[in-house]
């Protein structure tokens, strides 16, 4: 079996044993089998990380990839753009072949990023031929990745019933958990996207959640707390006995405080993207009130016809946002004995409580999201025993060089080419900051011929 040597790096191993580390890192095979100084292994392929990074690879919790070919049409859209014309206008002109393309271009960008895990949350598969041709996609690129089934939501035709009362389908679940996404320990594994009781009443709720439960997979629902079809939400499901650790819950910007309590005290996650819903939600992200009721949040960036799928940007939008909304609630902003400042909501005494420290917002992107997939006794941290997925990041580049705290160099000055070496499985994807074995010219000729033919199908206007 082969080995590899990383040697020399300033190790973050996101294992609060071995914690942070000057040192070297031992693979076997796919797996890590020891993490120290001066390791010794004869035969190995030794990596050079003499002044350089070494971390677990990141982890995105919440991604809809099969956007990939599309990006950067969305963001300067009004609340309801994205529904009206990404949903309801574009997704119904996805072909299989569409959905392969956008997939695996969005994959590859994970990759080129630092992601080494993903979850593909996908909701742009009207057919079976659609899911089987985002798995092919996710498969072809080399990424690790939880498949997250999901449905489309179009708007019902004459006589067709609401997307909101028609349960996710058992059948294709049964295909997927007995055929090629059967195994727990692949690449890529399978995960249930419901609609969960924001968007469906109670019955398809049980429906859905048992289902995930029946065939033992992660369930995952986009939530945020308006209109919806279950009143008080999680509090019904929670005393229905469908509420636990296997259960992720993205957004739910809009829920109160009751609810949330019961979320986290029955173990199941909270999923939040920063670099979406502060840009169109006036409400608190979820990454700080969950850290202020004593849980860990998770993240990701969401949708990339919005913003960069790339978790650097996804870690400093959420670090940012949990600072800004930690001060505003900080005892300390407040002025002694100033009743005027509560008026006017104008600060006038410095902030003394220490931000949320960078290392934080490191272990959100990598042991937190791995958690919340159910996955951090595989990943998320430097750990013998784990799949050896992990980053070499330089600090040779004008932006690097200088840095001096290896957490605050990766969360608030690496980019994208500064990560040199991406290891997912113990296989090398990325080296000297280029993708290996990616036929660029062939993507991009297949990338421009599906945008073409969408937009002229769906002509959008930015």
């Amino acid at each position: 079996m082969t080995k590899t040597l990383v040697k020399g790096g300033e190790i973050l191993s996101m294992d609060d044993e071995i914690g942070r580390i000057t040192g070297d890192v031992l693979i076997e095979g796919d797996r890590i089998i020891a993490v120290g100084p001066d390791l010794e292994a004869e035969g190995a392929e030794v990596i050079d990380a003499a002044g350089a990074i070494v971390m677990p690879g990141f982890v995105n919790a919440h991604l809809h990839t099969w956007q990939g070919s599309i990006r950067a049409i969305a963001a300067d859209w009004p609340s309801g753009g994205y529904f009206q014309h990404v949903h309801a206008g574009l997704s119904p002109m996805f072909t299989p072949e569409d959905t392969r393309i956008g997939t695996l271009m969005g994959a590859l960008a994970q990759i080129e990023a630092g992601t080494t895990t993903l979850f593909d949350w996908c909701h742009n598969n009207a057919t079976p031929a659609h899911t089987d041709a985002a798995i092919d996609a996710l498969q072809e690129s080399g990424l690790r990745a939880v498949f997250g089934h999901g449905t489309v939501k179009p708007r019902p035709k004459d006589g067709e019933p609401h997307f909101s009362t028609v349960p996710h389908p058992v059948g294709e679940i049964d295909r997927l958990r007995k055929g090629r996404l059967s195994s727990d320990t692949a690449l890529v594994t399978l995960a249930a996207c419901i609609l969960g009781p924001d968007y469906s009443g109670i019955e398809v709720c049980r429906h859905d959640f048992r289902m995930a439960r029946d065939y033992d997979l992660l369930s995952s629902a986009h939530i945020w707390g308006l209109n919806r079809l279950v009143p008080d939400g999680y509090i019904t499901i929670a005393k229905e006995g469908l509420l636990g650790p296997d259960h992720n819950i993205v957004h739910a910007n809009y829920i109160g405080d009751e609810e949330l309590k019961v979320i986290l005290d029955h173990g199941a996650t909270i999923t939040s993207t920063p670099p979406v819903e502060l840009g169109g939600h006036p409400v608190e992200p979820m990454v700080s009130r969950v850290l202020r009721m004593g849980g860990r949040p998770s993240i990701g960036p969401d949708i990339e016809v919005d913003v960069t799928g790339g978790m650097l940007e996804t870690i400093r939008a959420s670090l940012m946002g949990a600072r800004l909304w930690n001060t505003v609630h900080a005892d300390s902003l407040l002025g002694e004995e100033d009743t005027t400042v509560r008026e006017v909501a104008v600060p006038t005494a410095r902030v003394r409580t220490p931000p949320v420290p960078s290392l934080d917002a490191l272990k959100w992107a990598t042991i937190d999201n791995a958690r919340a997939l159910r996955l951090d006794h595989r990943i998320g941290s430097l750990t013998p025993g784990k799949q050896a997925d992990l980053l070499v990041i330089r600090r040779d580049s004008l932006c690097m060089m200088g840095t001096v705290d290896p957490a605050q160099a990766v969360v608030h000055f690496a980019q994208n080419a500064d990560i040199d070496i991406v290891m997912i499985a113990g296989a090398v994807k990325k080296r000297g900051g280029k993708v290996l074995g990616l036929d660029l010219p062939k993507l991009a000729a297949e990338q421009a011929a599906s945008k073409e033919r969408l937009f002229a199908a769906y002509p959008v206007e930015i």
